[in-house]
């Protein structure tokens, strides 16, 4: 029953792994995106993990990049509702917290 009950976890965390990265790639000024690769950077780890918490809530942390010449605060203040707002209309759970990481700002 426990193995059972990680893997409908594993497979919850990649569908809010994946709403979260689609979400952000969605918010003008923040990236998800490697120019050096052209890949996400990782669906299933890297720049996106979840925890989930009691009561069918969730724990988002996410690493982006920021454009040069947005502001920073409007940026991660846009991926949180947008984040919040795609995983909470898709899924049964409810987002306790998305803590955005700024990694680097890229030139432009």
């Amino acid at each position: 029953m426990t193995r059972e009950y990680n893997k409908k976890l594993s497979v919850f965390s990649d569908v809010i792994k994946s709403l979260t990265l689609d979400a952000t790639m969605g918010v003008e000024g923040a990236v998800v995106l490697r120019a050096s690769d052209g890949q996400k950077r990782g669906i299933r780890g890297g720049s996106v993990s979840v925890e989930f918490l009691p009561n069918d809530k969730v724990t988002i942390d996410l690493n982006i990049d920021i454009h040069f010449g947005f502001t920073v605060p409007a940026v991660v203040a846009a991926v949180q509702e947008k984040i919040k707002a795609e995983v909470e209309g898709s899924t049964k759970y409810r987002v306790h917290s998305i803590n955005v990481h700024v990694k680097d700002v890229l030139p432009q």
